[in-house]
C-alpha cells in the first residue's frame, strides 16, 4: 500500500469514527433527527426494505432504496455519478466490480479485519478484498443448481440425476430424441449452444472455474484475462460436444426454443438455471415433475464448484456522510439481517455460521450447498464477456475456428475491456 492510499484510508477511518460519535450523539438526546442514506441495487425493493425497516429504525437510520432493474443498473448509475447524483451506496453485483472499482470507498481493515471478514462470509466474497481494503460487504448470492424432470430420468432408467459431467456424454443416447425430419423434439441437456440457453455465460463460467482457471486474474502487476491458458480448450470442446449432430451426446441447438421453455414444457430432462427460479418454475408449469440437484462436477474432482450471483454492500466515494453509510453496511450483512433476507427471498444467506444451520426441506438444502460452492470471477464487462461468450461457442459449433483460437479471440476482447 502506497502513503497516498494509506492517508486516504486513514481519512476514511476518522469518516467512519466520527459518524458513529454524530449517531451516538443523536441517540442520546433522543431528539427526532435521523439519518438518511441512499442505496440502489437490483433487488426487488419489498425484500430490502423489509430488512431495512427491521434493523434500522430503532437506530436512527433509515435507508431510502432506490431498485433499478438489473438489465439497466450500470448504464443509470454510470449517468448519475457522472452528473453528481449518485447514491450512498450500491448493491453491487460482483461482476460489476472492475468497472466501478475506482469508484468504492474501500473499507480498511482497521474497521473491519479481513479475518473476522473471510470467518463470516462465503468464499465468493474473498472477489471483493483487496490488499488495501474491502470493496463490498456480501449481501446475496443467487448460485446456479441442476433442474430436472424426473419422469424424463425415470423413463430413461436412471434412478438418480447425473453427478458428473461424465454422465451427461451419455445421456444424449437415452433421452434426446429425432422426429422424422432428424429435428430434437425431446432433448437430454441444454449445452452446446449460447443464444439460447439461459445463464450460458455463467453455465461456462462454472465450467472454466471447475478447471482451475479463475477467468480474470488481478493482482500487483494489473488484470489479466486467462481463458487461453492450458486444459480450456477441453473443456470448451467438451460444452460444444452437445450440439454436434455428428455425437452420440448431441441434445442441443440454435433451432430449439429457450432452455427454460423447452424446460417447462417437458422437452428437456436437465435445465442449468438460477436457485430463484424454482418458484416461477413451479408456478410456470404446475404439472411439471421436476426435482433440483447441485451443478455437477468432474468425477476427478475433489471439491465442487458452482457459479453464484454474488451482490454486495459498497460504499461509494461520493458517500455524503460514510459513517452512518458504513454502520448501514454493517447493520444489513449482519448475520441477523441475512436471516431475514434470506426468509424473505428464499435465498441461501452468505455467512458461513447461517449455511451451517441447514434447512430440512429438499430445495433449501441443496441451495445452502450450493452457496457454499459458489464461486465468481472479475467480469472486465458483463455486456462485452456475454458478446465474446457467444462469438466463442458459435465460431466453434459453426466450424470457424478450433476451441483453442475461439478462447484465443474472446480473451483479446475481454483483456480489452479490462480497464
Amino acid at each position: 500500500m502506497n502513503s497516498f492510499q494509506t492517508i486516504i484510508l486513514g481519512i476514511f477511518g476518522l469518516f467512519i469514527i466520527a459518524g458513529f460519535l454524530v449517531i451516538a450523539t443523536v441517540k442520546a438526546r433522543g431528539g427526532p433527527e435521523v439519518i438518511t442514506i441512499s442505496m440502489w441495487g437490483s433487488m426487488e425493493r419489498e425484500a430490502v426494505e423489509g430488512v431495512a425497516r427491521e434493523f434500522l429504525d430503532d437506530k436512527k437510520l433509515k435507508l431510502s432504496y432506490t431498485e433499478v432493474s438489473e438489465t439497466s443498473l450500470d448504464e443509470k448509475l454510470l449517468e448519475a455519478l457522472a452528473a453528481g447524483r449518485g447514491p450512498d451506496m450500491l448493491l453491487l453485483p460482483l461482476e460489476l466490480l472492475l468497472r466501478y472499482k475506482d469508484k468504492i470507498q474501500l473499507i480498511p481493515y482497521a474497521t473491519y479485519t479481513e479475518r473476522t471478514y473471510k470467518d463470516t462470509f462465503i468464499q465468493e466474497g474473498d472477489l471483493f478484498l483487496s490488499p488495501q481494503g474491502i470493496y463490498a460487504l456480501p449481501f446475496s448470492v443467487n448460485p446456479l443448481v441442476m433442474y430436472f424432470n424426473r419422469d424424463l430420468l425415470d423413463e430413461a432408467g436412471m434412478p438418480e440425476a447425473p453427478r458428473f459431467w461424465d454422465e451427461f456424454l451419455l445421456l444424449g443416447q437415452s433421452i434426446s430424441t429425432q422426429d422424422d425430419s432428424g429435428d430434437l423434439s425431446q432433448s437430454a441437456v441444454a449445452l452446446g449452444e449460447y443464444r439460447n440457453i439461459h445463464f450460458a455465460r455463467e453455465i461456462l463460467a462454472a465450467l472454466f472455474l471447475q478447471g482451475g482457471n479463475p477467468i480474470v486474474r488481478s493482482g500487483p502487476s494489473g488484470t489479466r484475462v486467462t481463458l487461453s491458458e492450458s486444459g480450456m480448450s477441453a473443456i470448451l470442446d467438451f460444452y460444444t460436444e452437445f450440439a454436434n449432430p455428428l455425437k452420440p451426446s448431441y441434445s442441443w441447438n440454435r433451432s430449439l426454443p429457450p432452455s427454460r421453455e423447452a424446460f417447462l414444457a417437458s422437452n428437456l430432462a436437465v435445465y442449468f438455471g438460477l436457485g430463484s427460479e424454482y418458484a416461477d418454475i413451479e408456478q410456470g408449469n404446475p404439472n411439471l415433475n421436476f426435482d433440483i440437484a447441485l451443478f455437477p462436477r468432474p468425477r476427478s474432482a475433489s471439491v465442487g464448484i458452482t457459479y453464484g450471483k454474488l451482490t454486495g454492500v459498497a460504499l461509494l466515494r461520493v458517500a455524503k456522510n460514510p459513517g452512518a453509510a458504513f454502520e448501514v453496511a454493517h447493520l444489513l450483512t449482519s448475520v441477523a439481517a441475512a436471516k431475514r433476507l434470506s426468509a424473505g427471498t428464499n435465498l441461501p444467506p452468505v455467512q458461513r455460521s447461517l449455511l451451517a444451520e441447514k434447512p430440512t426441506d429438499a430445495y433449501g438444502a441443496i441451495l445452502y450447498d450450493s452457496a457454499i460452492r459458489a464461486r465468481g470471477f472479475l467480469d472486465p464487462n458483463p455486456k462485452v464477456s456475454a458478446q465474446a461468450f457467444a462469438t466463442m461457442v458459435e465460431s466453434v459449433t459453426n466450424g470457424e475456428a478450433r476451441s483453442g483460437e475461439a478462447l484465443q479471440r474472446a480473451q483479446k476482447v475481454l483483456q480489452a475491456a479490462v480497464r
